[in-house]
């Protein structure tokens, strides 16, 4: 027995959910990186010789610092050069949307002569890394850092807060860069799950890159979008009003017919002991109800709603806590959720 919905009956609702994740610097066999980034002169760039360059190399990838640096810079700084800001202002100016990074004036980004990186695969982080969700911890020197990120793609030190809220909420001015010089870490780019550390100071000149003990853990939560889709079916007055169940059938004969020698493996374990001998290989098929069910007062229960396509394929089946009765002289309503 089949029902067509009303389109309005059906609604779809998105919500966003997000998964926590710790990462470290032995994780490269989940494509996980961390390589450096350095500039070079266009002469550099002209002899480049992949013999003789500088690399990060791993099982499964390897990464050339020279091409890494002019491959960050175009997709997120867009500088003329190591150490000089962009402009989003004058004659100069660079258009501020091309990039792949953010466009808000909140996230402060400059490139210097290096970089380190660490590279989270998409299968890590879904849509995006969940923003203020970022701790980056450090061993490579003596003494432990703890990086965070803001929420607008800044990374800072934790130890020294103070003075990148400072920084911040001046605008990250120029003139202020001085109070940034121990704080500020660098960039965390949420859509790419890309992390760039650009202060070159002794401070973080190596967070990232070392392994072992003085390696790194990083921790963030991933984010994904699943919808919620509800479906209202109603059962209308005097709707519905037999039943399939194989106990309303006489001697519970079933409703189907089937054959051949396998047969037995489409019935329960009890029905289909005897496999061979006196077992038949076939399922006879009812012909009459139960006469319980002829009954005037007879209403069948209402168990599970079946939800299927266009094609009469079976794609979900919503489960009832308890029997409904389908009384014939009411309206049922029942509502069928489930997240994909």
């Amino acid at each position: 027995m089949f029902k067509r919905l009303d389109p309005s009956d059906v609604d779809k609702t998105p919500f966003k959910v997000f998964k926590q994740f710790t990462i470290t610097n032995e994780d490269s066999g989940s494509n996980v990186y961390n390589f450096r980034a350095i500039s070079g002169s266009s002469e550099d760039r002209r002899n480049f010789n992949t013999n003789t360059a500088e690399l990060t190399s791993y099982e499964s990838a390897s990464f050339y610092h020279l091409p890494s640096y002019f491959m960050i810079n175009h997709r997120y700084y867009r500088q003329r050069g190591s150490g000089i800001r962009r402009l989003t202002t004058g004659p100069n100016a660079i258009n501020p949307y091309n990039n792949f990074a953010s466009n808000s004036p909140k996230q402060y980004r400059l490139l210097h002569q290096s970089a380190s990186i660490i590279s989270v695969p998409k299968d890590l982080y879904g849509e995006r890394i969940k923003p203020k969700s970022v701790t980056l911890t450090d061993d490579s020197t003596s003494s432990t850092i703890k990086i965070v990120d803001d929420g607008e793609g800044n990374l800072y030190d934790t130890s020294l807060s103070q003075s990148f809220a400072t920084f911040a909420s001046g605008g990250f001015l120029d003139s202020d860069l001085i109070k940034s010089t121990a704080s500020f870490a660098g960039n965390i780019f949420y859509e790419q799950g890309v992390l760039v550390i650009t202060n070159t100071g002794s401070k973080f000149i190596d967070v990232g890159q070392k392994r072992g003990s003085d390696g790194y853990s990083l921790e963030y939560k991933a984010q994904v979008t699943l919808n919620e889709f509800s479906f209202f079916c109603v059962i209308g007055e005097n709707e519905f009003n037999t039943s399939t169940n194989i106990s309303t059938t006489f001697q519970k004969s079933g409703s189907i017919n089937v054959s051949g020698s396998e047969s037995f493996r489409f019935f329960p374990i009890g029905d289909a002991k005897f496999q061979s001998g006196s077992y038949k290989h076939f399922y006879q098929q009812a012909r009459k109800y139960e006469p319980f069910v002829t009954h005037s007062e007879f209403r069948p229960y209402v168990t599970k709603i079946g939800l299927y396509n266009d094609f009469d394929e079976l794609l979900a089946i919503g489960q009832l806590s308890a029997p409904i009765k389908n009384d014939k002289d009411l309206s049922l309503g029942f509502v069928v959720r489930f997240d994909a």
